[in-house]
């Protein structure tokens, strides 16, 4: 300091005065915006000042806390769309529609009496109610029409208005129904004593199933045609020269 004293007289002296004032305000603690007391803060390596009224809210956080961790949003969005999608196609897949379908599988002889002019037949017909759905489905109504030789020789008619048959997810179900056909001399009655009564062969019915269904709020139609064969192997032949045959009563 002598030596800027000899040097620069009372100028010299001035700047230094001035390089203490601003090196001891340097070394004053800060507290900005504020005249209240303050201390050091705890969670910055003694670098900077907090203000006494809100040092008791400021606590020292490990850099392992969980709190810390980087967010996971992206992450959760990502896997809340690939829930979201997975449940709605899961549901589609269920809820739609399949086909129902009713197709006749089989056909017999119930109850016969035949002869040369005058002929009786009462035809069993069996129908496989299919259900392709995930859910129950019902059955209102089966109209079956059956044909002998391109002409129609009768029909059954059934509706369930109350008790409707159901069939369950993904399954069958068994209808049977029941066909009364009268034929005279004018109308097959020879040809169907000829193959039941002396040749004792089948005979050939063209069967017409129209089904309706229904499930939740819809209804749908399915008609299936099929030709099937009415076995008369049981029919008996009387010496009267009738036959007959009755599997409803267990008489022949």
């Amino acid at each position: 300091s002598s030596g800027i004293n000899a040097e620069y007289g009372g100028w010299g002296l001035a700047m230094k005065k001035i390089k203490d004032r601003i090196e001891a305000h340097r070394n004053q603690p800060r507290n900005y915006g504020s005249a209240e007391p303050s201390e050091q803060c705890r969670t910055c390596k003694g670098s900077g000042k907090i203000s006494r009224k809100y040092s008791e809210g400021v606590a020292v956080i490990s850099l392992g806390d969980e709190r810390l961790a980087p967010s996971r949003t992206i992450i959760y969005i990502i896997l809340a769309v690939v829930l979201f999608l997975g449940i709605t196609i899961s549901l589609v897949a269920v809820l739609y529609p399949r086909p129902l379908t009713g197709v006749s599988k089989s056909l017999q002889i119930l109850q016969a009496y035949i002869t040369r002019n005058d002929t009786r037949l009462v035809l069993g017909i069996s129908v496989t109610a299919h259900n392709q759905n995930f859910f129950t489905s019902y059955v209102d109504g089966v109209v079956t029409t059956v044909q002998f030789q391109q002409r129609e020789v009768g029909a059954n008619d059934t509706s369930y208005e109350v008790s409707k048959p159901s069939i369950k997810a993904r399954s069958d179900a068994t209808l049977n129904y029941t066909v009364s056909t009268s034929y005279s001399s004018d109308s097959y009655s020879t040809d169907i004593y000829t193959y039941c009564c002396v040749v004792r062969w089948s005979l050939n019915f063209k069967v017409t199933v129209n089904s309706k269904f229904s499930y939740f709020s819809t209804n749908i139609e399915y008609n299936d045609d099929k030709y099937l064969f009415a076995n008369c192997a049981g029919i008996v032949r009387h010496p009267n020269g009738t036959c007959s045959i009755d599997l409803l009563s267990g008489q022949q």
